[in-house]
């Protein structure tokens, strides 16, 4: 199993600012890399919640009749639906044989493997991880999307997740040196991929926070929201590549 690092995404979020949370939440950021196994190619992106002090503190990732959670793919300017249990667009997620959304162990060594956590950057390591009732398909094994789901009432939530150690050392920015608390790995087969087809990830909702703390446990609570698009880079494979080439050869005799 190969890696290639791409560039890294660094896209903060103005609605943080604009709601008056403290600055020790800086934003949503994600880090976006290339893995090749045997003849698959998949892209991956790390997305985080990035802070400032020792001991920050990130419990959930939800949704809300007001401002609901969305993970979903966009492929050449075609979204999945939020709520759907399939791709639509034929960008889903990729997931490892036999597992779902929750952290597994037995897929800890694997580099593309799609999984949501609060923190552990590992499966391995991720235990307590949980979803909320909105989360639809999250024990779905091979889930290829993030499903939302509604209230009693009909109002669409989305999906979310949280960490049934609120008190664990992985919740708190400070256990990483780069003070970036992950919220999971979104990882989609580029294979069949052109140079020219554009793949994003929209990142949307809530996250409960815990900042400026001097102490664990301490500080002031916040619920920020965002909405991010990230983009995922992605290296063709050499037989489609050589496919794009040989159509430009042809377009330019025909000329």
């Amino acid at each position: 199993m190969k890696t290639t690092h791409l560039a890294a995404s660094a896209l903060f979020i103005s609605a943080v600012t604009a709601a008056g949370a403290h600055a020790a939440m800086t934003g949503v950021t994600s880090t976006n890399y290339s893995v090749t196994d045997g003849a698959r190619r998949y892209s991956v992106m790390d997305v985080y919640v990035d802070f400032t002090g020792a001991y920050d503190k990130l419990v959930n990732f939800y949704g809300t009749t007001g401002s609901t959670s969305m993970v979903v793919t966009s492929i050449n300017g075609i979204p999945n639906n939020g709520s759907s249990l399939v791709a639509g667009n034929g960008a889903g997620f990729a997931q490892a044989a036999g597992t779902s959304w929750m952290p597994a162990s037995g897929a800890a060594g694997n580099a593309w493997d799609s999984f949501v956590t609060i923190g552990a950057r590992t499966q391995d390591a991720a235990a307590g991880i949980a979803a909320d009732n909105y989360f639809t398909n999250a024990t779905t094994v091979g889930a290829d999307t993030i499903a939302g789901g509604s209230t009693a009432l009909g109002a669409y939530e989305g999906a979310g997740w949280y960490t049934n150690l609120p008190s664990g050392n992985h919740v708190y920015a400070g256990t990483y040196a780069d003070k970036r608390i992950m919220l999971g790995r979104f990882s989609v087969e580029t294979t069949n991929l052109s140079a020219t087809d554009v793949l994003t990830l929209q990142f949307k909702g809530n996250v409960t926070i815990r900042v400026d703390g001097a102490s664990p446990g301490a500080g002031t609570v916040s619920q920020p929201s965002f909405n991010q698009t990230f983009t995922y880079g992605f290296v063709p494979a050499p037989g489609v590549v050589a496919i794009l080439g040989l159509t430009g050869l042809v377009g330019s005799r025909r000329r």
